[in-house]
């Protein structure tokens, strides 16, 4: 492992706010030198690097998609826009089908989030191992307050979305129980 090197008041400062730990788990083969490896290292974490940028493409096509298109279809199903032939039990079964979907994409996407973090630790653990000191996931900078988190942004937005759906589905429950 790659030894930080001594530096001023300052620059320890700097570094306390930054997120330096690694994996315990070598990039490498136990008794494999990381310098006479640094091609395999290099490879290793330029496709880290890929698969992390394609967890993020996904993570904000979703958090763009799924709030928008519920806002719409909730609208369209429960707004003032007339929906002829429209009865209250298909609305109900529409309810339940978009209260699954956002439940199930706020799995994936947690689920997502666990692999993405592991991609940034192994990251780390690779830049450690080539010897950078403060890389593009080595040295990040830590969140300024605990609240400010993807998984707190996340809840908001599936949270507020998944709200979205039960409030259609018990409008549409009291509409057909009320005729």
């Amino acid at each position: 492992m790659a030894q930080a090197s001594r530096s001023s008041p300052a620059a320890d400062a700097e570094r306390a706010g930054r997120m330096y730990a690694t994996s315990p788990l070598p990039a490498l083969r136990h008794g494999l030198d990381p310098k006479a490896n640094k091609d395999v290292l290099t490879t290793l974490y330029n496709q880290v690097c890929q698969s992390w940028r394609q967890y993020l493409d996904v993570r904000f096509k979703l958090l763009a998609l799924v709030p928008s298109l519920s806002l719409v279809a909730l609208g369209v199903l429960f707004g003032n826009v007339p929906t002829p032939g429209m009865a209250s039990l298909p609305k109900v079964g529409l309810a339940l089908l978009g209260l699954a979907l956002v439940a199930g994409l706020w799995i994936y996407d947690t689920r997502n989030s666990e692999l993405h973090d592991d991609l940034i630790s192994r990251a780390r653990r690779i830049e450690d191992e080539l010897g950078i000191h403060t890389g593009a996931f080595r040295g990040r900078l830590s969140p300024r307050h605990g609240w400010i988190a993807h998984g707190t942004a996340t809840g908001l937005i599936y949270g507020a979305t998944l709200l979205g759906w039960l409030a259609g589905l018990v409008y549409a429950l009291v509409v057909l129980f009320s005729r």
